[in-house]
């Protein structure tokens, strides 16, 4: 089974009898999210050759849906009704052929929302371990929001902490709803801004299951035709310095049952691609989205679709996924792989304007 057999069906006719002579064709289904059209993609064939939008007469059932330039555009109010979308398309040299493309839409409802009015000590711990670097130590505190805003600071200190027998004059912060918030699928999406500083500061959203880290998984990977991988962590956002950092990181990480990442590396495999932002500024918001189910992971950002994954399978006992928001620091001298910040460009901040999870 696979989210496109379960979301979207394919038919032709001749004559009213089944053909595939004359096709619509969905380049990649995707459930879309809250807040956004959702957009899909598609071109339509004759016995197999891709024919031109002014060969065939094209039309949806559902008021409110634009049809154009091969793109069918569902707002997200007509998304929310959760109907099954049917388009229709005529061969115009040949109207004896018909094809209908149907497609399931996703009606979401809000499980989560925190607008960081103040700090929800039920929802959130603050995380006391994580740096990445000698050099630095994560800074726990009572309270990260600042002015309505979750604020994780990057931060260089006039007196050194102490961490594993060493001075740090380097802070970093962070903080999850382990234990106190999580979900087994879903939409996860938050509002944020990276800060100004590309180098040497290190920003994610991600997700980890309740359970052991690396020894228990979201699914199955089924694209490596060998032995059993399973996600065990899905990193919806990073942003680090990738020389000309102008977009967004977005990662699965895979392991095999008793895996041990002293003896045989930190990950066994992993799936990340970095995604250009279209007119990214560091000082703006974007939103970072990700969509996880038993058979698909979609992430988005600003509601547009930027990858896919959907070589996947469930596995048994399932753990639903708390939420993680971090930021690392990689000071001058740390050799942090996501490069060296400048004491000059401290303080910086990861700011948080939302976080809202569905289901």
């Amino acid at each position: 089974m696979t989210d496109f057999e379960k979301n979207v069906s394919i038919k032709g006719f001749c004559e009213e009898k089944p053909t595939e002579e004359f096709l619509i064709h969905l380049k990649q289904y995707h459930p879309g999210i809250p807040g956004y059209a959702v957009k899909y993609d598609f071109y339509v064939t004759f016995k197999g050759v891709e024919i031109l939008s002014e060969d065939y007469n094209i039309s949806a059932d559902l008021s409110e849906v634009w049809i154009k330039n091969g793109r069918i555009i569902v707002p997200d109010r007509v998304r929310q009704t959760g109907k099954v979308l049917n388009i229709t398309a005529t061969y115009v040299k040949d109207e004896k052929y018909k094809t209908i493309l149907s497609i399931k839409l996703k009606k979401w409802e809000q499980t989560l929302e925190d607008n960081f009015e103040s700090y929800n000590t039920d929802l959130w711990t603050g995380r006391d371990s994580g740096a990445k670097v000698d050099m630095a130590f994560t800074e726990f505190k009572d309270n990260y929001v600042r002015d309505g805003k979750l604020c994780l600071d990057f931060e260089k200190h006039e007196t050194p902490t102490i961490r594993n027998g060493k001075e740090c004059f380097y802070s970093d912060s962070g903080l999850t709803t382990k234990g106190k918030f999580s979900q087994t699928y879903g939409c996860f999406t938050a509002k944020m801004m990276v800060p100004s500083a590309p180098r040497g500061i290190f920003s994610a959203f991600w997700l980890l299951p309740e359970g052991k880290y690396t020894e228990t998984y979201f699914f199955k990977r089924t694209d490596m035709g060998d032995d059993f991988h399973g996600c065990g962590e899905i990193d919806i956002m990073e942003v680090f310095f990738n020389p000309d950092t102008r977009g967004v990181a977005q990662t699965e990480h895979f392991w095999e049952p008793n895996w041990d990442c002293k003896t045989q590396g930190i990950t066994k495999s992993s799936l990340g691609e970095f995604r250009e932002i279209y007119g990214f500024q560091y000082g703006q918001y974007q939103e970072y989205s990700c969509v996880w189910n038993e058979y698909g992971l979609y992430y988005y950002v600003n509601g547009e679709l930027t990858k896919v994954n959907c070589d996947i399978e469930p596995v048994e006992d399932v753990k639903p996924a708390y939420i993680l928001f971090t930021c690392y620091i990689g000071p001058k001298g740390s050799r942090a792989w996501y490069g060296e910040v400048d004491d000059k460009d401290l303080p910086q901040t990861l700011v948080v304007d939302w976080l809202k999870v569905y289901k």
